[in-house]
């Protein structure tokens, strides 16, 4: 039993050893590769904005942003809607971003995407999305149709392709 180990195991121990250490480590490296080039083309890093605050994104100012139960003739029984104001400072230059999104960040965690069919009055000065070619300040207002058991609390998310994984996430409280 006391005999000292020979053979194969010992002569091919720097071999096993370092497959033992590679094999993990490469499927570790390949798995960050593919994992990171997909988190840069989607929001996942937040930037919170406190209701009343604003905050640098992109090189444009993000905020206030505001929001209120409002009334519209087309919208549906049994539903609410919300509508946000965000205010953009684009300081100068070109800021583009995606329609923004609200999401309830309790209840049932549910989001919606921006409604154009309300019933709203057409407004040649009214923006429902960033205008890239802008670089004075202006304001972006959303209609958000939402379902009546609605309780919140609320988050709207605006986010820019070179901004991204980060995003912005302002606090709402209709």
């Amino acid at each position: 039993m006391d005999q000292p180990v020979t053979g194969w195991w010992r002569s091919n121990a720097v071999a096993l050893g370092a497959v033992l250490v590679l094999v993990p480590a490469t499927y570790a490296a390949m798995a960050w590769n593919e994992w990171s080039e997909t988190l840069q083309g989607t929001p996942a890093q937040p930037i919170l904005l406190q209701p009343g605050e604003s905050t640098e994104y992109v090189g444009a100012t993000i905020g206030p942003v505001t929001a209120e139960y409002s009334e519209f003739p087309d919208a549906p029984q049994g539903s609410k809607v919300i509508t946000v104001e965000i205010q953009i400072d684009p300081a100068g230059s070109e800021f583009a971003c995606s329609t923004p999104e609200l999401h309830e960040t309790g209840g049932l965690e549910r989001q919606w995407s921006y409604t154009t069919d309300l019933g709203r009055e057409w407004d040649d000065d009214l923006f429902t999305g960033c205008d890239s070619e802008l670089t004075e300040p202006y304001a972006i207002t959303v209609d958000y149709l939402v379902a009546e058991d609605v309780s919140g609390p609320f988050t709207v998310w605006l986010a820019s392709k070179p901004g991204l994984p980060e995003f912005v996430s302002a606090v709402i409280d209709p």
